[in-house]
């Protein structure tokens, strides 16, 4: 064999490899975001709410508020997606700096998640100067909670003919 043949052979065989890898990559995103459920639109607002208040009754120490403005509902790509908003508690995570502490708040929020549809949530990840933890359920939306106290849900995809806010109960 020639090494131009050799070398050709090599490099398509690099070649096919970085197609099948970015190939599996493709259908893992796209099959975590065809595996989600509509949620109907009139339990939209009630399931997300009873979410947030579980969750944030699990962390006493702050006083959260729903910052209404960001609740949000629009079409994206021809589906509903519904953000219910941000929760802010006004100061910073009690017991969580950094990405230290992060572990007894996952302990107590995990179970409350488990009931409202989430998965688990993820180990604390950095964004800038800010730690988070983050899921999602099954109806895709994510669920982010940050050290500087904000629980941020956003993206649940929703069953409706119209994509309002009305359609929610808005």
């Amino acid at each position: 064999m020639s090494s131009g043949t050799g070398q050709r052979t090599r490099r398509a065989s690099r070649e096919t490899g970085r197609v099948a890898v970015f190939g599996a990559l493709a259908l893992l995103v796209a099959g975590c975001a065809a595996g989600a459920e509509p949620l109907p639109a009139q339990d939209a607002v009630a399931h997300y709410d009873a979410a947030a208040d579980a969750l944030t009754a699990e962390l006493p120490a702050q006083e959260w508020t729903l910052n209404a403005v960001q609740r949000t509902v629009q079409e994206e790509d021809g589906t509903c997606r519904y953000s219910p908003g941000v929760w802010e508690a006004g100061e910073t995570l009690d017991g969580v700096s950094g990405d230290q502490g992060w572990e007894e708040v996952t302990d107590r929020l995990d179970p409350v998640l488990a009931e409202h549809g989430f998965e688990d949530l993820g180990a604390p990840t950095r964004s800038g100067a800010l730690y988070s933890v983050s899921t999602h359920d099954g109806h895709g939306a994510e669920l982010v909670l940050d050290e500087q106290g904000r629980l941020s849900l956003r993206g649940a995809l929703i069953d409706t003919t119209t994509c309002t806010k009305s359609a929610l109960g808005l």
